[in-house]
């Protein structure tokens, strides 16, 4: 058989230009030099697998089709082709949406719902879910965050579970047998978590129904802190100090090859974080650093100590890689608020950090730092939220309207947000908004007196709508009204729900503007 002069590399660029939709006597001008002719048949023989073992080299990767063709110098033949833009890469779906789920499950003959392969190291199974019991949830989710992550599903058999008729019922989707999921308050299964376990697992919480059968679904990710640790002991399966690891069909304690694997990959992992770092500091020298210790709430510079205020710590250590934008030059976390001096003891005398999250949550616990036109200052200068509430802050501060409206104009803040604050003072721009459908039906029952607090994300949404709707003399109770929205914001902040917080920071305006406008 005659030598193949055609390289491994070669064909895989050649596949690719193929499944991008070139046309052979295009592709073949890429590929033709002296002393090496590639004739239009052999891109088809490469394309069909015959050339060779050209079957079985895989195809070469967008990018590195589009580093090929832009490295690519091929004289006029060349640089006439036209080349199609490589397709949009899709959009991965989250690891709770429906269909992701469905993908999980499968209906056999006899029309019952099952696992597709059962109980893995990715996947739990438990018939029922309850808080009596939680370290059998607690246990499972611990496993499964210390290996690869996966999903604990309750409503499913487990194996070896017979039917009435004495059919088998392994891993079949049964249903739950209570509600006791789906009005479970997510806050209520994070804070459980949290209490048991550190560093706390990362989940994500849906109700989902196939077949007729409501499942209760928990998406855990693989922590990147791991090994995830028991803090305190819980019923008869979860002891303070256990490590628990998912293996295939079990979650038990962790046998001592993975644990040591878990180390030293962390080990590495932390190497490698800590050297660009390292060589930033060079960079800069010890007169212009700090190091921020998150777990000590310091900014430690040698001789110079800055304390960070414990609420802030926390939404540092919430940032993570993925979850904001960053645009060329701009701060991803911006520090907004004055550095107050440390007694000797080393407390700080008050609070001077503000974020969207702290003054959101101040303002419905109506609390406020020793100085409340931090506040102020920051919905005007370093908010990333366009409604945020002020009036609550600038009678805690003891401003009236004038007084708030000319502390306002005297902050340093770009002039559209400036502006739009002030007509907020101005009564010339309202938080109100009568919303139609749900919304409305949720304020009607609201203001006739019933219970309208939301136990999903989808709920809390429409309660947070419903508040925007308000009108003066509504003659509800304002300490119901912000423990309402503070329930609302819970279950925002723990499904992610972009749109929702919005509408939960609005209704959050809507309220200050009813109680403390006046």
């Amino acid at each position: 058989m005659a030598k193949r002069t055609i390289t491994d590399d070669e064909i895989g660029l050649i596949k690719a230009m193929q499944k991008r939709g070139m046309a052979n006597k295009d592709i073949q001008f890429f590929f033709n030099r002296p002393g090496r002719a590639v004739n239009s048949g052999r891109i088809t023989d490469i394309g069909k697998g015959t050339y060779s073992n050209s079957a079985s080299i895989p195809c070469a990767s967008d990018a590195a089709l589009d580093a090929f063709l832009a490295a690519f110098s091929g004289g006029e033949v060349g640089a006439q082709i036209q080349v199609p833009a490589a397709p949009p890469l899709p959009q991965p779906l989250s690891p709770v949406d429906p269909a992701v789920i469905n993908a999980l499950l499968s209906e056999g003959n006899d029309g019952v719902w099952r696992l597709n392969h059962g109980e893995a190291d990715d996947l739990e199974c438990k018939a029922n879910f309850g808080f009596k019991h939680a370290h059998n949830w607690i246990r499972a989710i611990a496993a499964l965050a210390n290996n690869r992550g996966g999903y604990v599903l309750f409503g499913v058999a487990d194996k070896g579970t017979k039917g009435g008729g004495g059919e088998d019922l392994s891993h079949a989707i049964v249903g739950l047998a209570s509600n006791d999921f789906e009005t479970a308050d997510p806050a209520d299964i994070t804070n459980k978590l949290r209490a048991c376990l550190d560093p706390t697992p990362r989940i994500q919480i849906r109700t989902h129904t196939i077949g007729g059968k409501t499942l209760g679904v928990i998406h855990v990710e693989q922590h990147p802190s791991r090994p995830v640790i028991a803090t305190k002991t819980d019923g008869d399966k979860v002891k303070e100090g256990d490590i628990f690891f998912r293996y295939p069909g079990q979650s038990i304690r962790i046998k001592y090859s993975d644990l040591r694997a878990i180390l030293d990959g962390r080990d590495a992992a932390a190497r490698r974080e800590i050297m660009p770092a390292v060589e930033r500091l060079l960079a800069l020298g010890p007169k212009r650093a700090l190091i921020a210790d998150l777990e000590a709430g310091t900014l430690d510079g040698g001789g110079r100590l800055i304390t960070i205020d414990p609420e802030l710590v926390k939404q540092i250590e919430f940032v993570r890689e993925g979850d904001f934008n960053q645009s060329d030059g701009a701060p991803a976390l911006r520090l907004v608020g004055d550095v107050v001096a440390a007694t000797a003891s080393g407390k700080i005398e008050s609070r001077g950090v503000v974020t969207d999250k702290i003054l959101l949550k101040n303002f419905l616990a109506r609390e406020t730092l020793a100085n409340p036109k931090e506040y102020i200052r920051f919905a005007t200068e370093g908010a990333h939220a366009a409604w945020l509430p002020i009036f609550f802050f600038a009678n805690a501060a003891k401003l009236g309207r004038a007084e708030l409206e000319e502390f306002v104009a005297s902050l340093d803040g770009a002039k559209a947000r400036k502006d739009r604050v002030i007509k907020r003072i101005r009564g010339e721009v309202s938080a109100y908004e009568r919303y139609t459908g749900t919304p409305a039906a949720t304020l009607k029952k609201l203001l006739a007196g019933d219970d309208v607090s939301p136990t999903d994300v989808k709920a809390a949404t429409n309660v947070a709508m419903a508040l925007c709707g308000l009108k003066d003399g509504h003659g509800l109770n304002e300490e119901k009204l912000l423990k309402l929205l503070s329930t609302c914001l819970s279950l925002l902040e723990v499904g992610s729900s972009t749109s929702g917080l919005s509408h939960a920071r609005r209704a959050a305006c809507r309220l200050d503007e009813l109680f403390y406008s006046a």
